[in-house]
């Protein structure tokens, strides 16, 4: 008896592992004056560079994306700060919008990284 509810136990755990595994995709980004709506090197105050990002296969509910910054080209204002903030909004099951953002004086000629989504599939 004994035996049959440790086995049935593990067939329970061994399935809820399989319906609730992670996925994991990830993409690399560039934003440059090459890309249609990059402001970031010109003018002053908030400017935002935004890019629609699908996933190669859908998640089943929308998933966690970390966005991350790997390097950039800028000019800082007259303190010399360079202000940058990369971001992933609108979230969905199919893809997200990636935000490049900069403010105050200082520009930003590009801006790259990565992106990492996990969630169920």
């Amino acid at each position: 008896m004994k035996l049959r509810s440790v086995c049935a136990l593990f067939a329970l755990m061994l399935l809820a592992g399989v319906a609730f595994a992670q996925s994991i995709e990830t993409g690399e980004f560039t934003a440059s004056p090459n890309q249609e709506g990059f402001t970031l090197n010109t003018g002053k105050g908030d400017r935002v560079y935004i890019e629609t990002v699908a996933f190669d296969k859908g998640f089943s509910t929308p998933p966690t994306v970390h966005v991350f910054l790997s390097g950039f080209d800028a000019k800082g204002d007259e303190t010399g700060t360079v202000r940058i903030f990369v971001s992933a909004t609108k979230v969905t099951k199919t893809g997200f919008t990636l935000r490049v953002k900069t403010w105050g004086d200082g520009t930003v000629g590009s801006a790259w990284g990565t992106w990492l989504a996990t969630g169920v599939r």
